[in-house]
């Protein structure tokens, strides 16, 4: 079987759909399936010609085209229907985010190019992202954005008739099916390997009382805005007095926007900090196994597609969620995934007792699935 995956782009570490994809058409190659990837919109490529060449994946060379954003769509799509007639794939594989093929989110002419693109070929769809303005909270100006975008992937659903369609949140899924779209979970995997051969020297994964013991979280990639970092920071200033431990903070990755908020709040009640940024993958395992907690900052409802998380869960992290309050239109009283514990006022303490929940995606039962998936269609 023979598969070609379409993402917006490859740059690699720069575009987590990208790396997700370039991971997952990887491991298809492992277990004997062929696999390429066209980025269709990548505006990491300025030179005027495309680049059609491999990337790596460890111990895989995955054939790629990456297509400048600079390039008229009709260019584009010209290019690409002439790297797929190369290959002449059984599927077409797309993953889906508005924002990844128009910087607005709305890719008007997109059907009818994919349309065309996949002639005679099997299409399958794995939604990331569906469209903005779900919440509750909501200005009126993302509800129509919103409203624009579902009309988009509708449009999408009707011209590609995809045989096999995936989303990665229960959410998603949800909205999907009130669509009329049989969507299948499809879980997220981890786009950070674990480093096997390395052992941290340091205790700093231990959660037990006595004095001088470390409690180390990290929070890798950007914060959301209007998380409770202050009221998780006096919680953790007096479970650290009683308790006699210490508390630190590691960022890791680009944090964005919040960093100075989180930084000063969390140094202000006497807690330690450690800024990372941007590592290579094996440095951030390393950081991963190195610490007790993870935290994320993403949307509760929206914790199942979050990469940071998996990241996490993939190397044994219990993560605690440090959100704001996000409640998606219709739905009331969503649960929490496996392996993530919601903070919440006065909870600080369940927190740190419940840090042993955990759950891994292993990539490789991720790629079998999907490969049954396609090949059973």
């Amino acid at each position: 079987m023979k598969v070609i995956f379409l993402c917006g782009c490859l740059e690699m570490g720069r575009d987590g759909v990208g790396d997700y994809t370039r991971r997952l058409a990887g491991e298809l190659t492992r277990q004997g399936t062929f696999a390429a990837i066209i980025s269709l919109n990548d505006y990491f490529i300025t030179e005027e010609k495309e680049y059609n060449g491999v990337q790596n994946d460890g111990d895989v060379d995955l054939p790629v085209l990456r297509l400048p954003s600079a390039w008229s769509y009709k260019k584009r799509f010209r290019h690409a229907e002439k790297y797929i007639n190369t290959y002449n794939p059984e599927w077409l594989s797309l993953q889906y985010v508005p924002f990844s093929f128009h910087s607005k989110g709305l890719p008007l002419k997109f059907h009818k190019r994919l349309t065309a693109l996949g002639n005679g070929k099997n299409w399958h769809i794995m939604f990331h992202e569906l469209w903005v303005g779900m919440d509750t909270s909501s200005s009126p100006k993302m509800v129509l954005l919103g409203y624009l975008q579902k009309r988009l992937i509708q449009n999408l659903l009707d011209k590609l008739q995809p045989a096999i369609i995936n989303t990665q949140t229960k959410l998603y899924q949800i909205k999907l099916h009130k669509m009329g779209c049989n969507a299948e979970i499809l879980p997220l995997f981890s786009n950070i390997p674990v480093v096997n051969h390395y052992k941290s020297d340091k205790n700093l994964n231990s959660t037990t009382s006595g004095i001088n013991k470390i409690i180390s979280f990290v929070l890798f990639g950007g914060i959301h805005h209007g998380a409770p970092i202050d009221q998780f920071a006096e919680e953790a200033y007096y479970y650290a007095k009683e308790n006699e431990v210490i508390f630190n903070l590691r960022l890791l990755g680009r944090s964005g926007a919040e960093q100075d908020n989180w930084v000063s709040t969390w140094k202000s009640f006497g807690h330690d900090v450690e800024i990372f940024g941007e590592q290579t993958a094996n440095r951030i395992s390393e950081i991963f196994l190195e610490s007790s907690f993870g935290i994320a900052t993403t949307p509760l409802a929206l914790t199942e597609k979050s990469g940071a998380i998996a990241a996490m869960q993939a190397h044994g992290l219990g993560v605690i969620l440090v959100a704001r309050s996000w409640q998606p239109r219709g739905f009331s009283n969503m649960e929490n995934p496996k392996g993530i514990i919601e903070y919440r006022a006065g909870n600080f303490k369940d927190c740190i007792i419940n840090r042993n929940i955990n759950i891994k995606n292993n990539i490789s039962d991720i790629s079998r699935q999907l490969v049954s998936t396609l090949g059973n269609s």
